[in-house]
């Protein structure tokens, strides 16, 4: 019997944690560290890197102690964040110079919107449309605002990248500079081509080569860990989400993957040389020496984070005790055209105002936000399928993906079986999977919801259609 354990090092928006994974794909150990998130003026979100850093170290202490004797079995780790949170640091001393400049800040879309990026040229190059929530317009704000920054680039000791680089130069014995494929197409200056750096883009954004880490496969040496004293080969680096498509085992060309937690993101398995839909990406999932595996993908700016924002607007508390009911018992439900974090795919629009279309108690608007995610989601979801083989059903992980009603307007409107995981931590369970070789007999438990007739929700979701065909000044 294989009696392998594989931890994975997730570090996302409200914690940092820790999942140890026997070689069956089952959690052996969950632990969590609280790690604050501070929403300022002006569309700034930012994390304390010293709060990042710390939380994983501890994590790790605790991870050793929780083991004990079972550390031996520890084969190898990997660390899985959000993709498009930035950070500067000193190459030489580890000194951050910047906050955790998270995924969600927006503060260079000014910038961005002066510089006209044509987003045609961008979608062949990067696979990604321009958008202030990418790294590189992140990355230009710190050289020309933190003194810092720019000071230390002067002695050509600076460094900067996404946030798993700084983590990795930090929690490594060896203070490993790199990035995975993942990671470093979110900064919008990695060439979706060849692999690397794309020196038009460095010149547009007047960015330095020397700045950034250097490119490694998803699946890679990237130093050891340091648990009670083993060193464990940290050998797998991505984003969460692209973990997250591997949490239920292999990408399946019949299927459609939508995770749901701060923002929501769907994708579907995608030839290498073909473009993504108009309006949605072209991401690369996972590189090893062997794989190069590509999704499209559509995204949701503001699922639970809308929820959060509405709900504090609403003077709702503890919302989440109360949304799954209010979804079946709610009658009067108002349309919500969802702003929240800049309108993503397929509209990009950073700037459009959230409103309600029609009136509703408290209770009806939450479950309003929540179909405002499903019909986004269902806008992306019927350009996956265009001109495609058939889809057969959905799979769906995340936080509100735990929510009955979600699944079942999922179901109702695209006419697809909805496979709910069972896992509710899929970007770690997709990490370790990958971190295990992908083995083919890592069971998946499912809860099925199949479509029924639902006129109500359907003439809601028309209703919506037009409503953000009206407020975006174009078709969907």
């Amino acid at each position: 019997m294989n009696d392998s354990l594989y931890l994975v090092i997730d570090q996302g928006g409200q914690s940092s944690r820790a999942l140890v994974f026997d070689a069956q794909g089952t959690t052996a150990l969950l632990l969590r560290r609280a790690v604050a998130t501070r929403f300022i003026a002006g569309n700034r979100v930012e994390q304390v890197p010293a709060d990042v850093v710390n939380s994983i170290r501890e994590l790790l202490e605790d991870v050793a102690d929780r083991l004990g004797p079972d550390l031996q079995r520890l084969q190898s780790a990997a660390l899985v964040t959000q993709r498009s949170s930035l950070v500067c640091w000193h190459r030489q001393t580890g000194e951050p110079l910047s906050p955790v400049i998270s995924w969600q800040d927006t503060r260079a879309a000014a910038y961005l919107a002066d510089i006209k990026l044509d987003p045609a040229t961008m979608a062949d190059l990067t696979g990604l449309r321009p958008n202030a929530h990418y790294g590189a317009s992140k990355l230009r704000w710190c050289l020309d605002h933190i003194p810092a920054v720019s000071e230390v680039m002067a002695t050509d000791q600076l460094l900067c990248g996404p946030l798993a680089s700084y983590l990795l130069s930090t929690i490594t014995r060896e203070h490993s500079v790199a990035v995975d494929p993942g990671n470093a197409q979110r900064t919008l200056l990695w060439n979706i081509h060849h692999g690397d750096w794309d020196e038009t883009l460095l010149r547009q954004f007047a960015i330095p080569r020397r700045v950034l880490p250097p490119v490694c496969f998803s699946q890679s040496d990237f130093g050891d860990l340091d648990l009670g004293g083993k060193a464990v080969p940290l050998a797998l680096m991505n984003g969460d989400q692209n973990a997250a498509f591997f949490g239920v085992g292999p990408l399946e060309p019949d299927r459609l993957y939508i995770n749901v937690g701060t923002g929501a993101f769907i994708a579907r398995p995608w030839p290498a040389d073909d473009p993504a839909p108009t309006g949605l990406l072209k991401t690369l999932v996972y590189q090893s020496a062997r794989q190069r595996l590509f999704v499209a993908e559509g995204t949701v700016n503001g699922a639970a984070s809308a929820l959060d924002s509405i709900s504090a607007e609403l003077g709702i508390e503890h919302y989440q005790s109360y949304l799954a009911d209010w979804c079946d018992s709610e009658q009067n439900v108002p349309l919500f055209l969802n702003g929240v974090g800049g309108l993503g795919a397929p509209w990009w629009q950073s700037d459009f105002q959230s409103r309600f279309i029609g009136e509703g108690s408290a209770a009806g608007k939450l479950v309003a936000v929540l179909e405002s995610v499903v019909f986004m989601l269902m806008v992306n979801l019927t350009r996956l399928r265009e001109d495609r083989d058939p889809v057969v059903e959905i799979v769906v992980g995340g936080g509100l993906s735990m929510i009955d009603g979600f699944c079942q307007r999922l179901a109702d409107l695209s006419g697809l079986i909805v496979l709910r995981s069972g896992e509710t931590e899929s970007t770690a369970r997709g990490a370790a999977f990958l971190l295990a070789g992908q083995p083919g007999d890592w069971p998946s438990a499912f809860e099925q919801f199949k479509p029924q007739p639902d006129g109500a929700i359907k003439q809601r979701y028309t209703d919506w259609l037009k409503a953000m065909a009206d407020a975006t000044a174009r078709s969907v």
